[in-house]
């Protein structure tokens, strides 16, 4: 009696799986994009997960973020159900992950030109702490000092309860 049931229920999984599972060519984004000025931006995450649901909806979806990604990233989310193509490869999303070393969810990673790791973020960042890293990662900061000296040198700093505080902004708003 159960055993029918929980074969359907599987079947079921499998093909919503499949249905709703896109195909990421990175071999392509990585090849389109590496004669301009925009790098491949990687969000991995997986459903089901409290932390990417969080980013998804709080952060990726703010209208900043958004604007921001699209005009200095070539961005694409994979879900570790989707398939991927990367150095020729097909792939789960979720072994591309492995491979990548970032088998964490939510992660964040920036390739270069090379389809090599120039930069990667796990975990949830919040849209004012997001923005920070991005305007990291798009300039020249990168390549000459660490994440934290740079939050430092733009007067960001974290506050206790987890929020980015511009320091300047609130010097002014003392006033």
């Amino acid at each position: 009696m159960f055993k029918p049931l929980i074969l359907f229920f599987i079947i079921s999984f499998l093909f919503l799986n499949f249905l709703f599972a896109k195909e990421v060519n990175i071999d392509k984004l990585v090849d389109d994009y590496s004669q301009s000025d925009k790098k491949v931006f990687i969000y991995l995450h997986r459903t089901g997960c409290s932390y990417c649901n969080s980013m998804q909806e709080f952060t990726l979806d703010d209208e900043n973020v958004r604007v921001y990604l699209n005009e200095n990233f070539t961005f694409v989310a994979v879900n570790v159900s989707d398939q991927v193509i990367y150095n020729n490869r097909g792939m789960s999303g979720l072994d591309f992950a492995k491979l990548m070393g970032y088998n964490f969810y939510p992660s964040s990673l920036l390739l270069d030109n090379d389809k090599k790791i120039k930069y990667a973020i796990a975990g949830y960042k919040n849209e004012l702490e997001f923005m920070v890293i991005l305007k990291y990662l798009k300039g020249k900061a990168l390549d000459t000092m660490t994440l934290e000296a740079y939050k430092i040198s733009v007067g960001y700093q974290k506050s206790k309860n987890n929020e980015i505080m511009d320091e300047r902004k609130r010097k002014n708003d003392a006033r």
